[in-house]
């Protein structure tokens, strides 16, 4: 199972990480979501690969944010 933790601009206001943690839990094959919005970090542990890690990618979008993988999170997805 990959983990990957992804920079999330925005994540500032109260409320907004779990909202977030919402959307990416809904994902499939998403196993767990932990969100840091002091730190702006979205750490995730899903089954799958790199179609998955996109998916994760554009849940995050679609709710509003900005996304920067950390270094390593490309090569998550195996």
């Amino acid at each position: 199972m990959p983990d990957v933790t992804l920079v999330v601009r925005g994540l500032a206001e109260a409320g907004e990480a779990g909202r977030l943690e919402q959307a990416v839990g809904r994902v499939g094959g998403v196993e767990a979501v932990s969100v840091n919005a002091e730190k702006e970090l979205l750490a995730v542990s899903y089954e799958g690969g790199e179609a998955e890690l996109e998916r994760i990618e554009q849940t995050v979008r679609e709710a509003g944010f900005e996304i920067e993988p950390t270094p390593g999170a490309k090569n998550a997805g195996g």
